[in-house]
């Protein structure tokens, strides 16, 4: 869906206003919604050109406002629009929505934008003192052996699979 401009909305309610053509003619010729454009209306009819040029502030308790308005008085989209002069239809059905389920704090709790994927904060390695405790040559050897017996089974798998791959290239060219 685009946006469409300031300009073109409040030119689409004037026309409508001034008799030009009905809900339908108009919110098609200027391709807005229906249902937005009806809104749209009925905000400009209770608050005037200001629902489009300065519409309200949406704070948090704005939300909590609005959703408990619309819950109370079982209101639609359009009669949110015409009582707060707010035309976000998608954003008043999530309000509600976490107003039925969290209660008021949800609504507070919001925070403005998408979750970062990232954080910006890098950790920074921090520096050991000697934390280790050392260990007993007996103990220093076998982890060695270990280290050791790693290192050649890696080589030994290494070695088989180099070999299958020889006994490939030798059976597909026959």
């Amino acid at each position: 869906m685009t946006k469409i401009s300031k300009t073109i909305k409040l030119c689409a309610l004037i026309e409508y206003f001034d008799g030009q053509g009905g809900l339908k003619t108009i919110s098609s010729k200027y391709q807005i919604a229906p249902y937005l454009f009806r809104m749209m209306v009925a905000a400009y009819r209770t608050h005037g050109p200001d629902v489009l040029l300065n519409p309200p502030q949406v704070t948090p308790e704005f939300r909590v406002e609005v959703a408990h308005w619309a819950i109370a008085n079982n209101a639609s989209y359009t009669q949110v629009a015409a009582k707060f002069g707010y035309v976000g239809a998608r954003q008043i059905q999530i309000w509600k929505e976490i107003y039925r389920n969290q209660g008021p704090n949800g609504l507070l709790s919001i925070s403005k934008g998408r979750k970062p994927k990232m954080t910006n904060k890098r950790k920074k390695p921090t520096k050991k003192r000697s934390t280790k405790k050392k260990l007993s040559p007996e103990e220093n050897r076998l982890k060695q052996l270990e280290a050791e017996n790693l290192e050649l089974r890696i080589k030994n798998e290494a070695l088989k699979l180099l070999a299958s791959m020889k006994q490939r290239t030798k059976n597909s060219h026959k």
